[in-house]
C-alpha cells in the first residue's frame, strides 16, 4: 500500500460543464486562474486514453471522467456542482475536499435537525438548496507535477501507468466521494460541530464501547470516541448489508442474554480471518474440550462438542486459525477466543496462521476477564453474535483531515475511502455507493456493489500468527 494521505478538509472559480447521460449530472467549475492548475499550458503527450495535449487539459479530462463514473451510479434531478482547482500542497497530501454548505429541515428531509451535504439535500428535495454555489470544493496537489515532490501524477484513464506514478483518477474518485457525503461534520479534536449541528454522516457513527451514536454524544464524548481505535463503527444498514465480503478489523455485537450474572454486551475484536455474520448467530455457548491436558485450548480435534453451539476457546498453545478450524469441524456456529493473560486486554490481531484460510465461521476475541466470567457460568450461557459493522478510521492520536471520515486503514481488501491510496484501486467504488445510499443518495445498481471484482486477492495479512 502506498501511504499517501487523502484528506477531507475545507478548500475556491470559472466554468466548465461535465455532462453525462445518466440521471445525475455533474458540473465542474474551474477554480484556477490563467496559466496554472487546470489551465496549465505545459505541452504533454496524450496518455492512457486521455487525449489532452496540455497539462491543464489532461487534468480536466480526468475530473470529467471521474464525474462520469459517479454519475453512472447516482440519481438526481439537480446538478451536482463541484469547484475544483490545483494548488501547491505538502508532498504527503494528494488532495482535500470541503463542503460548500449543509442543510437541515428542507422539504423531504428524512430526519429533523440533521444536516445533509448539499448534493444529498438537493437530490432528496429535487431543488437546488443554494443556487449559484458549488455543492463542494476539491483541491489537488499541483506540487506533484513539479520539482518539489519526488513523484508525479499519472493522467491516464486506463489505470496502466508504466512508471509507478500516482494515478490521479482514484484520487479524484476518493475526493468526490467525500464531497458527495462521506464526511463527518464534527471536529475530531474537540468534538464540536463545524456547522453547529450533527450531520447525517455523524448520525450513523456508532461508538461500540459506549453504544452511543455521535449525534447523541456531547463534545467531550465525541472527542474521546474519535480515538477509540477499532471501536468506531458505521451503523448504516446498506453498508452493513454490503460488508460481508470485507474484513473490517473491529468488533461485532456479542450479547449474553442469560444467565443474569453475565448478561450484557461484551467488547471484542474480529479475527483477521473467518466468516461474517450477515444475520445474527444465536445459541448456547460451550467450552471446547480436546480430551488433552489442556482441553480448552482447542489445539486438537474437539471431543463431544454440540453442533450448532458457539465455541468458547482459550488462547494459547497453537495458532488461532487451527483452534477455529477445529471448532468449525466439530460443528460450531462461531468461535470466541478468550485471552489467557493481561486481564482486560483483547487481542486485536488474531492472524490466520496455516489453517485460518479454511475457516468460514465467525471468529472473535474476548479479554481474559470477560472470558473467565463467562466460563464460570458454563454450561447454561446463551447469547448471540450480531452483524458486522464497517469500521471507521480512529487512530490513537487524531490525524487532522483523516480521522473518522474514512474507513479503517487496515480494512482488507483496500477500499476507496480509506485514508491512504492503494495500487489495488483505480475506478472501484466498492462499498461507497452503499454508504452514500445510507446518507440519502439514490443509487443505481446498488445490488452490484462487488460485481466488478475489486478484491485484490492480497491475503498477506492473513499470514500473520499470534497464538
Amino acid at each position: 500500500m502506498r501511504h499517501q494521505t487523502l484528506t477531507a478538509v475545507l478548500c475556491a472559480i470559472v466554468m466548465l460543464a461535465a455532462g453525462t447521460s445518466s440521471a445525475a449530472n455533474f458540473v465542474i467549475l474551474n477554480g484556477d486562474v490563467a496559466g496554472e492548475g487546470l489551465n496549465d499550458p505545459t505541452v504533454v503527450a496524450p496518455v492512457g486514453g486521455n487525449p489532452g495535449t496540455t497539462l491543464g487539459a489532461q487534468r480536466m479530462n480526468v475530473l470529467v471522467a471521474v464525474a462520469d463514473r459517479w454519475a453512472a451510479r447516482l440519481e438526481s434531478s439537480v446538478d451536482i456542482v463541484i469547484l475544483a482547482r490545483f494548488n501547491p500542497m505538502d508532498c504527503g497530501i494528494l488532495g482535500s475536499t470541503g463542503p460548500g454548505d449543509a442543510f437541515m429541515n428542507f422539504p423531504g428531509a428524512p430526519l429533523p435537525n440533521i444536516l445533509f451535504h448539499g448534493a444529498i439535500a438537493d437530490s432528496i428535495s429535487g431543488v437546488d438548496q443554494d443556487p449559484g454555489h458549488a455543492d463542494f470544493f476539491i483541491t489537488y496537489n499541483s506540487s506533484w507535477d513539479g520539482v518539489a515532490c519526488a513523484s508525479s501524477f499519472y493522467y491516464g484513464l486506463d489505470g496502466n501507468d508504466p512508471t509507478g506514478d500516482e494515478d490521479l483518477f482514484p484520487v479524484v474518485l476518493h475526493e468526490m466521494g467525500h464531497g458527495l457525503g462521506f464526511a463527518s461534520f464534527a471536529n475530531p479534536s474537540n468534538g464540536g460541530w463545524f456547522f453547529g449541528a450533527p450531520g447525517i454522516f455523524d448520525y450513523y457513527i456508532l461508538d461500540m464501547t459506549t453504544g452511543l451514536h455521535w449525534n447523541d454524544m456531547n463534545n467531550a464524548q465525541r472527542a474521546a470516541s474519535a480515538t477509540n481505535t477499532r471501536q468506531l463503527a458505521w451503523d448504516g444498514p446498506n453498508s452493513i448489508e454490503g460488508v460481508e465480503d470485507i474484513t473490517f478489523f473491529g468488533p461485532v455485537d456479542i450479547e449474553v442474554t442469560s444467565p443474569p450474572a453475565v448478561a450484557g454486551v461484551y467488547a471484542n475484536f474480529r479475527a483477521l480471518f473467518g466468516g461474517s455474520t450477515p444475520d445474527a448467530i444465536a445459541g448456547e455457548f460451550e467450552l471446547v474440550n480436546t480430551g488433552s491436558a489442556t482441553p480448552s485450548d482447542g489445539c486438537l480435534p474437539l471431543v463431544g462438542f454440540t453442533p450448532g453451539n458457539i465455541a468458547v476457546i482459550d488462547r494459547g498453545s497453537c495458532e488461532f486459525g487451527l483452534k477455529s478450524l477445529n471448532a468449525e469441524n466439530a460443528g460450531a456456529s462461531a468461535a470466541i477466543i478468550a485471552n489467557n493473560l493481561d486481564g482486560t486486554v483483547i487481542v486485536d490481531n488474531m492472524g490466520a496462521g496455516d489453517d485460518g484460510d479454511q475457516v468460514t465461521i465467525p471468529v472473535v476475541a474476548l479479554s481474559q476477564d470477560d472470558g473467565t466470567a463467562i466460563k464460570a457460568e458454563l454450561p447454561g450461557v446463551n447469547g448471540s453474535l450480531a452483524t458486522w459493522r464497517p469500521m471507521l478510521y480512529a487512530p490513537a492520536s487524531v490525524a487532522p483531515g483523516s480521522s473518522v471520515s474514512h474507513w479503517d486503514a487496515d480494512t482488507e481488501p483496500d477500499l476507496l475511502m480509506e485514508p491512504f491510496t492503494s495500487p489495488d484501486i483505480f475506478d472501484e467504488l466498492d462499498l461507497t455507493p452503499a454508504q452514500l445510499r445510507d446518507v440519502g443518495h439514490t443509487v443505481n445498481g446498488f445490488e452490484e456493489i462487488f460485481a466488478d471484482g475489486f478484491e485484490s486477492g492480497d491475503t498477506s495479512l492473513w499470514d500473520s500468527t499470534a497464538p
